[in-house]
């Protein structure tokens, strides 16, 4: 995916999208997609959350600052 980076992949989908919006508040572009089933034989399904390169150091800094998990 042309200037877009993986900066996460998370189980629960649910916090996938809380973290995307997050970001988007922060104005931060930010996308979801699904992991393929192929790769993900052993471990759990998951999302793959993506920022715009450019943006990728202040959304790593927004969101493992705020980490709570």
């Amino acid at each position: 995916m042309q200037g877009w980076k993986k900066i996460m992949t998370i189980r629960d989908q649910y916090k996938a999208e809380v973290k995307r919006l997050q970001l988007m508040k922060n104005g931060i572009e930010a996308m979801l997609m699904s992991k393929p089933k192929e790769t993900v034989q052993v471990a759990m399904n998951g999302m793959d959350l993506y920022v715009k390169e450019g943006q990728y150091e202040i959304a790593s800094i927004l969101l493992f600052e705020n980490e709570e998990d």
